[in-house]
């Protein structure tokens, strides 16, 4: 019980540090550790299209 507990608070604790700004994550570095594509400096990075993949044409061979 008590591991969950500190579980949590470090949870809390990262994310408040990352909203107020206390912690700095570097994108494009944490993608590239991960093993992700990472984007070209200037391209954002769609996320949609890393989770879901290419959409599919609407035209279906009949």
């Amino acid at each position: 019980m008590l591991r969950l507990l500190l579980l949590g608070l470090l949870l809390l604790g990262l994310a408040t540090g990352l909203r107020y700004q206390w912690l700095e994550l570097n994108w494009a570095r944490f993608l590239e550790d991960v093993g992700l594509p990472v984007p070209d400096s200037g391209d954002g990075f769609d996320f949609n299209r890393w989770l879901i993949g290419e959409p599919e044409s609407e035209g279906h061979d009949q």
